[in-house]
């Protein structure tokens, strides 16, 4: 065990001391699709990849505000932030007339980027959300029945960083709303979502005027309320098509609630030492091996190492609540015991 330590402290000194951990899938962008009739030049081909892989990251990744901003972001400034890309060949089939691109973006060259641009990012991805949508039309609350945005909620898919799961029809809800009808706004979300064992869930009240639709979002984001609310305009469309917008933006909005409570600023890394006990299990190649898979930890440093332990300096960015459900996550403990914060692999 003692020889093993000591080669592998060697590899960390002459290999990896102050090591910049590989990519986190956070910033791939993987099967773009693009039209080979439209871009038969691959040189062609490959740039509208570039172009909209880096819009569904930014997408994916930053507030709307944000998004917005950096739409028109010039393709020679897009390429500079690529590590590689992959051009996925379909079987040759007569029907297939797409060509899939997976773009694999560098997380340091994208962190010096947002510094540079003084943007926050959102790490946030497949989360679920409890929600239940409202609809007020002509002073009658229609829950259930006669409801579009319950119907037809998921058939709109803006991304996949929210997945909305509604809850099926139940007499009990329907008595909470019906009891809560002059006070709707003021609902509690948690005694009406009560047999969901969700962190995230959120009650909209859309309310439909002639030329207008008034939407209250009654949030609880881990366990912080969070209320707020959306106007959408009338555009001269029908009502579906009028309805299907009201759904799109308010996912937009509820996309941003989420991204907001968990914003990270490169700016303002963060540094914890920790020690590793060493034993058969819980050695420095597995901890090597599972913090790379964890994106928020931007490298780390060996600072002492013997036989029965290793004090590590890790670097890292967002909350320490974070970090530790991250860790959690790859089967890594991490406790503070006596003032000092020690990392075990389970």
């Amino acid at each position: 065990m003692k020889d093993y330590i000591f080669i592998f402290t060697i590899l960390i000194i002459l290999c990896k001391t102050g090591n910049v951990l590989s990519d986190n899938n956070i910033f791939n962008v993987n099967n773009i699709e693009i039209s080979k009739e439209t871009y038969k030049n691959k040189e062609n081909l490959v740039n509208q990849a570039f172009k909209k892989g880096f819009n569904k990251l930014i997408n994916r990744l930053l507030l709307e505000e944000d998004y917005k901003r950096l739409l028109s972001f010039d393709l020679a400034e897009i390429k500079k932030l690529i590590s590689y890309y992959q051009i996925i060949n379909p079987q040759e089939k007569e029907n297939i007339n797409e060509v899939k691109v997976n773009v694999f973006f560098d997380k340091s060259k994208m962190h010096n980027f947002f510094y540079q641009n003084d943007i926050l990012y959102s790490d946030v991805i497949n989360t679920e959300i409890i929600f239940f949508p409202l609809l007020v039309k002509e002073n009658q609350f229609n829950i259930y029945t006669k409801n579009f945005f319950y119907e037809n909620w998921n058939n709109k898919n803006l991304n996949n960083l929210i997945e909305y799961t509604l809850p099926v029809e139940n007499i009990e809800n329907i008595q909470k709303i019906e009891a809560n009808k002059n006070n709707i706004y003021k609902l509690d979300v948690s005694n009406f979502f009560e047999e969901y064992n969700n962190s995230k869930m959120i009650f909209a009240t859309i309310e439909i005027e002639r030329d207008v639709a008034k939407v209250f979002l009654n949030s609880k984001i881990s366990g912080k309320k969070i209320n707020s609310t959306l106007t959408i305009k009338f555009d001269n469309s029908d009502q579906e098509q009028f309805y299907n917008k009201i759904i799109l933006e308010i996912k937009k909005k509820i996309a941003d609630l989420i991204k907001s409570q968990n914003l990270i600023d490169v700016r303002t890394p963060s540094f914890l030492n920790v020690e590793i006990i060493l034993n058969e299990k819980s050695n420095l190649v597995e901890f090597d091996n599972r913090i790379k898979e964890i994106d928020l930890i931007d490298n780390y440093y060996i600072q002492k190492l013997n036989k029965d332990y290793a004090f590590v300096k890790i670097k890292y960015l967002g909350k320490i609540t974070k970090i530790i459900t991250k860790l959690k996550e790859k089967n890594i403990d991490l406790k503070l015991t006596d003032g000092q914060w020690v990392l075990s692999i389970i």
